[in-house]
């Protein structure tokens, strides 16, 4: 069976990285205005002359990474706040493979910082500003809104899936319904790993326990994974990894048994527009939303099993807003 590829690919370990510096760049890390050509040369149009500076209307991912040295990071702790100083902004990268790429390459011991742009920009504490080079770069960011920098961060790793069922009215998916502290949203079963346990089978165990469901799923893509911050409730900073995957189921189940002390209060069926619709998380709304456009566009085979995805449609680039 073809699996859905490409569907969401959050961070990319190949990724090459973005050069700070390099022979062409302003000292602040910004590419050169590109050069007009002479005006009075016969059949020669004029070139618009580049603008430099940040690019605007644009929010980042909810974690971005700072490539430092252990020295400057612990700086950065005993003053409170990271910056670099002499009116230069902070450069952030959207993978943390690139900056520890960056990182190895300046004196000292390396070190990658965490940076909960998403709970900085909700507090209004931080303006992020993506500039031409594809860096996201601050003024200044507090060490509260820097993960690793906190006392008693750890990071947690979970998994997840949206169970997915081929029927003869299209393609439905699987959400939960969980009480949070204000209100009731529609969300997709994830939960921590266990010791020696790999995502895949705490995706799988996960979904089956917090559904109530009686049979088995079979995986059928990794869609990615995202990352966010969060507070334990001892106030305690943690950095989720939250691997995600599709799963087939065989039936349409109707007879669920949720996990009521866990919070999830109902377990029903939406077709693609309902779930990207519906789903609350902001860090698994991207994804949702790109499973679901993937899955309108597809070709159900007489069997329901296979669809053809759409050639060229990529995963969108995490950092922009689509609220």
């Amino acid at each position: 069976m073809r699996g859905l590829r490409g569907i969401l690919h959050i961070e990319e370990a190949t990724r090459q990285p973005v050069s700070l510096m390099n022979d062409s760049s302003s000292p602040d890390g910004e590419p050169s205005a590109a050069h007009e050509s002479d005006p009075s040369s016969p059949g020669r149009r004029r070139k618009r002359r580049r603008t430099r500076g940040p690019r605007r209307g644009a929010c980042p991912p909810d974690i971005l990474y700072h490539a430092t040295t252990r020295d400057r990071a612990e700086r950065a702790r005993t003053r409170g706040v990271l910056e670099v100083g002499g009116g230069r902004p902070v450069f952030l990268s959207r993978t943390e493979a690139q900056a520890w790429q960056v990182a190895h390459r300046q004196p000292g011991e390396p070190m990658v910082l965490y940076i909960d742009a998403a709970r900085a920009r909700q507090l209004r504490r931080c303006r992020f500003e993506r500039n031409r080079q594809g860096l996201w770069q601050a003024g200044s960011v507090p060490v509260g809104h820097v993960l690793n920098l906190r006392p008693g961060f750890a990071e947690q790793a979970s998994a997840g899936g949206i169970p997915i069922f081929f029927g003869p009215r299209g393609p439905e998916l699987l959400m939960i319904q969980v009480a949070r502290r204000h209100r009731q949203t529609w969300e997709v079963a994830k939960g921590k790993l266990e010791p020696g346990e790999s995502p895949e089978a705490a995706a799988i165990r996960e979904v089956r326990e917090e559904m109530g469901l009686p049979v088995d799923l079979e995986i059928i893509e990794h869609l990615g994974y995202v990352r966010y911050g969060f507070t334990t409730p001892d106030r305690e900073p943690r950095l989720k990894t939250l691997h995600m995957y599709l799963m087939r189921a065989e039936e349409r189940f109707t007879e669920f048994h949720p996990a009521d002390a866990e919070g999830i209060k109902d377990v029903a069926w939406f077709t693609p527009d309902e779930a990207a619709r519906l789903v609350a998380h902001r860090s698994l709304r991207p994804l949702v939303r790109r499973v679901c456009g993937r899955l309108k566009r597809g070709v159900v085979d007489e069997n329901g099993l296979e669809w053809n995805p759409v050639p060229g449609d990529e995963a969108a680039e995490d950092g922009y807003c689509d609220d």
